[in-house]
């Protein structure tokens, strides 16, 4: 799950919760949905194939990513998979900021979060 110390509520959009290359490569999942850190390469020719593998590992860890091992080719590689939508992944953040506010400033937060309906 996202840490919460690491939050960072000055930034936008996603990056409030991952970093800039987490995004990316997320985002290049969600679009793609399997692919391999090859073709996440390609499509981020700025970042160095080791970067990429680093970053996969850490969404692997943080249960954000699926790795499998496809062996349907010559060779054998992993294929990585987002393990949620982006819609779900924004549920499960909220969740777990809101159980973190609630569980410091008690159920008064719920009130609060209410008047955002939209």
């Amino acid at each position: 799950m996202v840490k919460l110390e690491r939050i960072s509520l000055r930034n936008e959009g996603l990056k409030k919760f991952f970093s800039p290359n987490e995004v990316r490569i997320l985002g290049l999942l969600w679009e793609k949905e399997r692919v391999t850190s090859g073709q996440i390469q390609k499509q981020c020719g700025d970042l160095s194939l080791a970067c990429i593998a680093g970053t996969l590992d850490r969404l692997v860890k943080s249960g954000f990513v699926n790795r499998t091992l496809d062996a349907s080719e010559s060779r054998v590689r992993y294929l990585y998979a987002p393990t949620c939508t982006q819609q779900e992944l924004g549920t499960k953040i909220s969740e777990q900021v809101v159980d973190c506010l609630v569980d410091t400033f008690g159920t008064a937060v719920v009130s609060s979060i209410g008047r955002f309906r939209r």
